[in-house]
């Protein structure tokens, strides 16, 4: 049984592990902000010989007027966070900027503003610390580290060419299929408060009274999908049907769709709502292979769709 903080918990892993949101980075600064540290894994060589790859970082709060030169930051540059050394401040300008450099990086480095500093790193965690003392191995993890990410990314290159093949969808849908896991999770008063499995082959578990509820796809320990039903006077209205990029195409919105029916059918007006932009086709062809009609009615330019159970 998940608890709702759990679960959101793994949806931002989630999430992350596909792209970093700014969504995420507002959670990092809140947490700096009650608990003054974050810590994190270095992800990379940049910052070599003085961070290795797999290092932990502890990093707490600091101010852009309270930087020097040499201090290692923490700051996010687009969708992406960035862990390098201060190296100049600018304040001749009308705003002060923050000039930020690899260890290892060539070339003028980054020039950052106030507020995308997230905090100072304080303290460091080695990885390999008895590897340190060897400059031989420290040249042969980094060489065994690059090769590494190359077979990977040649491997995921070949894995894209082959999710364009005719049919790849197909088999994986059919070989997937038993492996997806849902659960259900209905809200008391404004918070999600618990989810529970559904069994296979029996929705027992689902809510028979006409209230709110929130559906979840897992794929082993990962959150791949969700749907948010919202009760109105004349049914439910689908809020949100989410599915993660690398999981479309493999029954899983239908399934959730499958769900939201048993749900509608079971507690107040057997009718669902739902609202798609029109440039979706991927969407509306889901919903309308789902059993949904178009209602011709055009909604804050959106198409309605809905399905009489």
């Amino acid at each position: 049984m998940l608890s709702w903080s759990n679960s959101k918990l793994e949806i931002s892993r989630a999430v992350r592990s596909d792209r970093l949101g700014l969504a995420d980075l507002h959670e990092i600064s809140d947490l700096l902000l009650r608990t003054g540290l974050f810590c994190f894994r270095v992800a990379s060589w940049s910052m070599s010989p003085a961070l290795w790859k797999g290092d932990q970082l502890t990093v707490e709060p600091a101010s852009p007027t309270s930087l020097r030169v040499g201090d290692v930051i923490l700051f996010h540059q687009g969708s992406r966070l960035i862990c390098h050394r201060v190296v100049a401040i600018d304040t001749a300008g009308p705003g002060t900027r923050i000039i930020t450099k690899g260890d290892a990086a060539t070339g003028c480095g980054e020039v950052s503003q106030p507020e995308q500093i997230l905090g100072r790193v304080v303290a460091v965690t080695r990885r390999w610390p008895w590897a340190r003392t060897s400059g031989w191995v420290g040249a042969q993890a980094i060489r065994t580290d690059l090769a590494r990410e190359r077979v990977i990314q040649l491997i995921a290159q070949r894995l894209q060419c082959l999710q364009g093949l005719r049919g790849y969808r197909r088999v994986m849908r059919r070989v997937l299929s038993h492996s997806f896991a849902f659960y259900h999770g209905v809200p008391e008063g404004r918070q999600w408060i618990r989810y529970q499995p559904i069994s296979r082959g029996d929705d027992a578990t689902l809510p028979t009274s006409h209230r709110d509820f929130h559906l979840l796809a897992k794929l082993g320990e990962t959150c791949v999908g969700s749907l948010q039903g919202k009760a109105v006077p004349d049914g439910y209205r689908i809020d949100d049907l989410y599915v993660r990029v690398r999981c479309r195409g493999m029954g899983v919105g239908s399934q959730l769709l499958a769900l939201a029916t048993t749900v509608a059918r079971r507690s107040g007006p057997p009718v669902l709502l739902a609202s798609v932009e029109p440039a979706n086709a991927a969407a509306l062809d889901l919903f309308t292979k789902n059993g949904f009609c178009k209602t011709g009615v055009l909604r804050d330019n959106q198409v309605s769709l809905r399905r009489a159970l």
